[in-house]
This record gives C-alpha cells, sequence and structure tokens, in this order.
C-alpha cells in the first residue's frame, strides 16, 4: 500500500504550526492516496521519523515524501534525506521516493499576482514591489527565488525588488532603507511564505514601526497559505517522484 508523508518545516509559533496542519488537511483531500501523514523537519511534533513509523503503522509497504518547502535548500537537500536514510537502514523493505519541493513554477506566480490584487487593484508606476524570502546558504536556492522575482516582473510589468529575512543579500533591513528614501510612494510587500510565523510577525512589526503617515502606504499582503495552485503543483510532484522511480527501475 502506497503512502505520503508530507514534511511541513515546523516553528516555534504555535499557530504557524496549526497552520500547516490545516494546509496539508486540504491538500490532502486533492491527492488519491489511502495513507497520508504530516510530520516536521524541526521546533514542532511529529518529526520526520514518527510520521514514517506512523505510514508503516498503517500497512504501508512504500513511502512517498513530499516536502511542504517553497524552495530548494539545505532542508530539502540534505536535512529530509539523512533522516529517510537513517530510516531506511532501520526498515530497509520500505521503499521511500523523496519528491522535490516547489521551486520555481508558474502557479506560484499567479499566486503572487492574486495576493496582490486583494490588496492593491491596479499597479501604478511609482508604487515599488517588495518579495521577501526566507534566505539561505544556498546559492541555488537564491538562483530559484530571483528568477522568481524575474517571472513576476515580466507578468505584472511591474518592477520587483527582493529581499532577505536572514542570511541572502539583499537583506530585508537594506530593502526597508532603500524603500524608506521615497516616503511618498506607496510599497507592496508580499511574504514569500506559506503560513504567518515569527518571520511574517517581523514584518508586521516593521510596518508599525514606521511613521503614522506613512504605515497606510506601507501594504502587506497576505501569505501564500492554501491554495488550489499549490495543491496541484504537489500533484506533480509526487507523480514526478513515482514516475521517475519507474523509469530508473525499467533501465
Amino acid at each position: 500500500m502506497d503512502a505520503i508523508l508530507y514534511v511541513c518545516h515546523g516553528s516555534r509559533v504555535k499557530s504557524a504550526v496549526h497552520s500547516a496542519i490545516q494546509f496539508v488537511k486540504k491538500v490532502q483531500k486533492q491527492i488519491d492516496c489511502p495513507i497520508q501523514e504530516i510530520s516536521f523537519i524541526e521546533l514542532a511534533e511529529p518529526s520526520i521519523s514518527v510520521g514514517l513509523e506512523n505510514c508503516l503503522r498503517k500497512g504501508a509497504k512504500s513511502v512517498t515524501v513530499l516536502p511542504v518547502l517553497l524552495l530548494s535548500a539545505n532542508h530539502a537537500k540534505v536535512d529530509i534525506p539523512l533522516e529517510i536514510d537513517k530510516f531506511q537502514k532501520e526498515y530497509p523493505h520500505i521503499k521511500i521516493k523523496i519528491a522535490a519541493p516547489i521551486g520555481i513554477h508558474k502557479n506560484m506566480i499567479e499566486l503572487i499576482q492574486k495576493r496582490i490584487n486583494e490588496k492593491v487593484k491596479h499597479l501604478i508606476k511609482p508604487t515599488k514591489i517588495l518579495l521577501v524570502g526566507r534566505g539561505s546558504s544556498d546559492p541555488l536556492t537564491i538562483d530559484d527565488f530571483n528568477s522568481i522575482v524575474k517571472h513576476l516582473e515580466a507578468n505584472l510589468q511591474h518592477p520587483v525588488l527582493p529581499a532577505f529575512m536572514a542570511v541572502s543579500k539583499p537583506s530585508i533591513h537594506e530593502a526597508w532603507n532603500q524603500l524608506l528614501t521615497e516616503k511618498n510612494h506607496q510599497v507592496i510587500i508580499i511574504p514569500y511564505l506559506f503560513f504567518s510565523g515569527t518571520l511574517m510577525n517581523e514584518l508586521k512589526d516593521r510596518i508599525k514601526s514606521l511613521p503614522l503617515e506613512m504605515q497606510s502606504n506601507w501594504i502587506l499582503c497576505e501569505t501564500l497559505g492554501y491554495d488550489d495552485l499549490i495543491a496541484s503543483i504537489f500533484t506533480e510532484r509526487i507523480f514526478e517522484a513515482q514516475t521517475k522511480e519507474l523509469v530508473t527501475a525499467i533501465k
């Protein structure tokens, strides 16, 4: 019997963990698989190993591990495979496939535009758009994020500034200071995050710290959250992982 294990990032903020669980439950309704479990990389339970054990306990003979991650950073490239390798040594008879994270996908560009349109119906030229990501020490992850910025610019036909909350450049601090020099312009901030958590709270606090006369011009969009556009990407990623396994077996 097949199973899918959704692996979320985890958070110290309980509401973010709750949001992740509710998000996955909505995705599960769109996926045709008899066994579907959830786990977290860190800061929340159940862990990846416990999630895999839950799949086995329900009768799974093969598991597709689906990273609920926007980009392929160290969590996807290192942390998740390490946990899978440990588990595989203990249960070598179980077939485990790891799907790719979302990465660069046209649906994500459409979803970002949807979040902007919820706040602003028409973009005018002086408006500044800031796309904010977590940041990563992996240069390929940053390249992917910058590629998303370029795709978004092309679709909107409007300049988009990238910024990162940690590690990467340009930092949110640098981008924020740059935007502060243009006091009369509207600023639209798009958090490239699944759920509200510590990073979203930091963005809210930054806006609250602005002078009152500026706050109404700085518009914070909602996090990406659940959307059918994302569910369809996950369906693709699961299919890709399972098909790749079949192709390898045929060869």
